[in-house]
């Protein structure tokens, strides 16, 4: 089981993305992390190189900090937004 991580003043996030589908695929995703005292961080990564092939996964730590706020025991973690594209041959 993957655990959000905090280290001094970063918080290191875990990712796994998935290739439910039945083609090879490139993703972007983008993630806000908030919290008490105001926390507010974004982190976005992306699988556009090789691709995700159909039933792979691919895991990836997203390190993020919000400059004046220590990171919270209890983040809340939101998806805001995912693409996925289809390799096409």
């Amino acid at each position: 089981m993957y655990t959000t991580r905090r280290d001094g003043d970063a918080l290191t996030v875990p990712v796994e993305v998935v290739n439910s589908g039945t083609k090879r695929a490139f993703y972007r995703f983008r993630l806000r992390i908030t919290g008490p005292g105001g926390y507010d961080a974004t982190a976005s990564e992306s699988a556009d190189v090789v691709g995700l092939y159909p039933g792979t996964s691919w895991p990836a730590e997203l390190t993020v900090r919000d400059p004046g706020h220590m990171p919270p025991a209890h983040p809340h973690i939101t998806i805001e937004s995912i693409e996925r594209n289809e390799y096409k041959a």
